[in-house]
């Protein structure tokens, strides 16, 4: 049996695992949970939280920027030397760590009359944030590593073109550093193929 990603039918926090395994071609079994199904599957799981990657040996893990992280290791896509690896980490915590959960704040949030003040949030602390990656932390031609494709790549990619637009916003046509990383990955084609394969969702 390949190795299982649980995870709900969206994007969400396991959305760079499955571009990893799209990028690396990497046979996988996609399990997506409807929300129906999740409050009888939550007590089943390590954390009580998905991402689950269950590994072909049975083993379980949780914590879907960890998961990512495993396969980068794996896929030889974390960077070629340790501080290549540091500097494609903190892009990545970046993404994940500081601008995810502004925009599942916004996407979950029910009461659409507090939405635009959570939107406003999130464009000021976002565009700072890209601002700072865009003029200090690409390195390569149209990679975030000098030495090329990368997660951290991937990761950029996932957040422009599938977080951006629940707040909003777009890539400053200032920042072209990181445009020129999203359009390197989106070109590539097997992740071309898998987004337009995916199941479309909101988040």
């Amino acid at each position: 049996m390949p190795d299982k990603l649980t995870y709900f039918d969206m994007k969400g926090a396991g959305e760079l695992t499955r571009l990893l395994f799209a990028y690396k071609e990497y046979t996988f079994e996609d399990d997506r949970v409807q929300g129906a199904d999740w409050p009888s599957k939550k007590p089943t799981t390590p954390l009580g939280a998905m991402p689950v990657l269950t590994l072909e040996n049975g083993n379980e893990y949780c914590q879907g920027t960890s998961v990512a992280r495993y396969y980068a290791n794996k896929f030889g896509l974390a960077g070629t030397t340790e501080e290549e690896k540091l500097h494609a980490d903190m892009v990545v915590d970046t993404v994940r760590g500081d601008m995810w959960p502004l925009f599942v704040g916004i996407f979950f949030q029910p009461d659409e009359a507090k939405k635009p003040a959570l939107k406003a949030d999130a464009q000021e602390k976002v565009s700072h944030w890209l601002s700072k990656l865009n003029a200090n932390y690409i390195k390569g031609e149209g990679t975030v590593l000098a030495s090329g494709l990368s997660w951290a790549d991937l990761a950029l990619f996932n957040a422009v073109t599938d977080l951006l637009p629940i707040a909003d916003m777009t890539l400053d046509a200032s920042f072209t550093n990181i445009k020129a990383v999203v359009d390197k990955v989106a070109a590539e084609p097997k992740i071309a193929a898998w987004v337009t394969k995916r199941p479309q969702t909101g988040l």
